[in-house]
């Protein structure tokens, strides 16, 4: 996608809200859709040049991680320990020399 299709569509969505909000307030799904949908594609409009650096194999993955932890919310009570420990372990098996980043 093209940042200024991001940009037009965080636009509209963002004015459909308001739209909905004063003309039709009892459509609530389809606000809160717009609004949800409107602010995350203005943040991805915001992140586009840092997103368009991401390896194309983690652009893929991030999405499906993202709908697991969404419907099974106590694996993220597993994967933050599990994150943490390997860390710590990369730390320790491999540490980082003088001068490196």
């Amino acid at each position: 996608m093209q940042r200024r299709i991001l940009a037009c569509s965080a636009a509209l969505s963002l004015l459909g809200a308001i739209v909905l909000g004063l003309w039709w307030p009892e459509a609530e799904v389809s606000l809160s859709c717009c609004w949800r949908g409107g602010a995350i594609l203005a943040a991805a409009w915001l992140a586009y040049d840092d997103i368009q650096r991401l390896p194309n194999w983690l652009v893929l993955t991030l999405p499906l991680l993202l709908i697991l932890l969404i419907r099974w919310p106590r694996i993220l009570w597993m994967l933050i320990p599990a994150l943490i420990g390997l860390a710590v372990v990369r730390r320790v098996l491999w540490p980082i020399e003088p001068g490196e980043k």
